[in-house]
């Protein structure tokens, strides 16, 4: 892996300045406008927050809080989406000149405004047993949303060098508009309330000297409705409002959804002490979810079969003077996970205007599960007095399980492939954290090291990036109560690299095309060295 044309992570500008706005397709009128990242950023946030906390005579204490909120909220984003070979004649410059570059960037922009609305309400009511063996609670949850959101994304084009320029096409009067495609896909919108109403308790108990457990539950009901655009008959692929006409040309409508759903959710720990400072620990957690109202901003209805999770995890412990560790086996499972995959297809035949041999590209709904299986040993040394060195080493082997990634494109054929077994993108199998430090008098100073071992690009996990260090430093003095200095360093060790995917690879099992592949993605932070001064007053 290597650096394209000299480009230097972090320092150079990947987003020219004459692209302080962008244009996108209002998925309410279906006009073409223009925003600034400035006014597409903005947030304007009410909230108004009660709270009690009482103690009775008996030594119980109840605690109220409550929080009114009243937000509009605008979130701007962009990032690079792929890097694709010039097309001559395609693309102009702002100054009318052709642009002869190899490769052109595609970058991805969205405009997501939106509203809330919301009373969150919780009490709890606590107390400890006269023998004192028992900590209890009892709570309640009485809480309220209420939601709308527009998103609207727009690809634009520009060069792949540093501080790159906006890249356009020519009309045919000769006039030159931004080479923007517009809500690929289509946008999304929702508008909708939810309430959620819950019951919890939990107990602390020590049983005796050497045994200790505690055990909670949460009983919710979860009920919402409201309007979304949505794909009903599963059929077309529009996304949108029935008063818009997205991209593709099809018009779309609006439809209601509701639901209403009981999600339980349970945990339960158990410790026991072998001998002083040294004992077994256990814990089992289960949870259960169903769709909230963002699951219905997209093309099609979301699967309501539960989300169910449930993670355990046993070990031992152990606690002195100067060592506090604790090693544990841990399973963690979850059942239909929700995502959105983007699939990309060669046309075989003319059809629906396109030509074969041209590239489409289809996004749809995925459910699968995931299942991870490690061991875990976290650790703080402090041997003498100032010092003190936190370890953490974790195993673990994340992958799909159930999952099947299918789609059918417009000529009529379904690529895909059976991914179950194989491990979940961007997530490693080894995990090593180490962070010496050292304080004296008014100075303090400490490392901190972090491994990531190999990370896989794509699904079929055909493709990969190594593995890496991250490394941090810092040496801090405190002149008095009120100024405070600190030196901080960033990637020390000078390592490099990036993370990212290749959406168009996610089904690849013959990776030879990907060979000198031109990709754009994030990057590890660059060497850096930064001096700060706090004052408080």
């Amino acid at each position: 892996m290597k650096k394209y044309n000299g480009i230097k992570f972090g320092t150079d500008a990947y987003y020219g300045n004459e692209m302080s706005s962008f244009s996108y397709l209002d998925v309410m009128d279906g006009k073409i406008k223009t925003t600034t990242w400035k006014d597409a950023g903005t947030t304007d946030n009410h909230q108004i927050t009660f709270h009690l906390n009482y103690n009775f005579k008996n030594g119980t204490n109840l605690d109220i809080s409550s929080k009114a909120k009243f937000g509009d909220v605008s979130m701007a984003m962009s990032a690079v989406s792929g890097i694709v070979n010039n097309v001559d004649g395609k693309y102009y410059y702002a100054n009318g000149s052709a642009f002869t570059g190899d490769k052109v960037q595609n970058r991805w922009m969205m405009y997501v405004p939106g509203f809330e609305r919301d009373w969150l309400t919780t009490a709890i009511w606590k107390g400890t047993s006269k023998n004192l063996r028992h900590n209890w609670r009892l709570g309640a949850n009485f809480w309220y949303n209420r939601a709308g959101v527009q998103q609207m994304n727009s690809v634009m084009a520009h060069e792949v060098k540093e501080d790159p320029a906006e890249l356009f096409v020519k009309n045919s009067d000769g006039s030159l508009s931004d080479a923007s495609v517009y809500n690929p896909g289509s946008g999304e919108y929702y508008d909708g309330h939810e309430h959620k109403y819950a019951l919890f308790a939990s107990d602390d108990w020590t049983i005796s000297k050497r045994l200790w457990m505690s055990l909670g539950f949460r009983f919710e009901y979860n009920g919402y409705s409201g309007k979304a655009a949505l794909d009903t008959d599963g059929k077309t692929n529009t996304r949108t409002l029935n008063w818009w006409i997205g991209a593709n040309g099809n018009k779309g409508g609006i439809d209601r959804f509701t639901g209403d759903w009981i999600n339980p959710s349970l945990t339960y720990n158990i410790r026991y002490t072998i001998a002083k400072g040294f004992g077994l620990v256990g814990e089992y957690v289960y949870v259960r979810q169903r769709p909230n109202l963002q699951d219905y901003a997209g093309e099609y209805l979301p699967t309501t079969a539960p989300v169910n999770i449930n993670m355990g995890r046993a070990g031992i412990f152990w606690n002195n003077k100067w060592i506090q560790l604790v090693s544990q086996i841990s399973m963690i499972t979850q059942t239909n996970y929700k995502s959105r995959s983007n699939f990309y297809h060669v046309l075989t035949k003319d059809v629906d205007g396109k030509k074969a041999g041209e590239e489409v590209s289809a996004t749809i709904p995925i459910t699968y599960n995931v299942q991870t299986v490690g061991w875990t040993t976290d650790f703080v040394l402090t041997p003498f007095k100032g010092f003190t060195f936190h370890g953490l080493l974790t195993l673990q082997n994340p992958q799909y399980k159930k999952f099947s990634l299918y789609a059918t494109f417009p000529d009529g054929v379904t690529d895909g492939t059976d991914v179950s077994g194989k491990v979940v993108t961007a997530m490693s199998k080894v995990l090593i954290e180490l962070d010496p430090s050292y304080s004296w008098g008014k100075w303090s100073a400490g490392l901190n090291f972090r491994y990531f071992s190999k990370q896989y690009i794509n699904k079929t996990n055909t493709l990969y990036f190594n593995g890496h260090w991250e490394s941090f430093g810092h040496l801090n003095y405190a002149m008095n109560k009120h100024v405070f200095f600190s030196l901080n360093v960033v990637n020390f060790l000078n390592q490099t690299g990036a993370t990212g995917s290749i959406s168009a690879a996610d089904l690849v099992t013959d990776t030879s095309k990907y060979k000198n592949y031109l990709m754009s993605g994030s990057y590890l932070r660059p060497f850096e060295v930064s001096l700060s001064t706090t004052i408080n007053f």
